[in-house]
């Protein structure tokens, strides 16, 4: 899977932080699903098919392949968006602590650095 920036051109684009398409798992309930893009504010969370709703919080796991066996965190996160149409919801982190933004921001880095970004 190549990795790619997205930037504003999407219709209703707020965001403050750039998304990037780098392979990531979060795992919402008991079931682990796939993720889209991320950024350091969310993540796009890929053919979701729990009940989840917009403005529902949630606690989710997030598996971050950095170098080496990876790493996992915990967070809470806030539904902003379902897309029926792909099956896609859109999570915003609602308070990553330090660990967890070092860990995404090395695994930024990593990705940088081998040149797949």
């Amino acid at each position: 899977m190549s990795a790619t920036l997205t930037s504003g051109s999407r219709r209703s684009e707020r965001r403050r932080d750039r998304r990037i398409s780098a392979p990531m798992t979060v795992v919402i309930g008991n079931a682990p699903y796939a993720i889209g893009d991320w950024s350091l504010g969310g993540v796009r969370v890929l053919e979701y098919s729990g009940a989840l709703q917009p403005g529902d919080s949630t606690p989710m796991r997030v598996f971050v392949p950095t170098a080496g066996p990876g790493a996992l965190f915990r967070t809470d996160g806030q539904v902003c968006r379902k897309d029926n149409g792909d099956g896609s919801v859109g999570v915003a982190f609602q308070a990553l602590d330090s660990v967890a933004f070092d860990t995404l921001n090395r695994y930024f880095c990593e990705r940088l650095l081998r040149g797949v970004l």
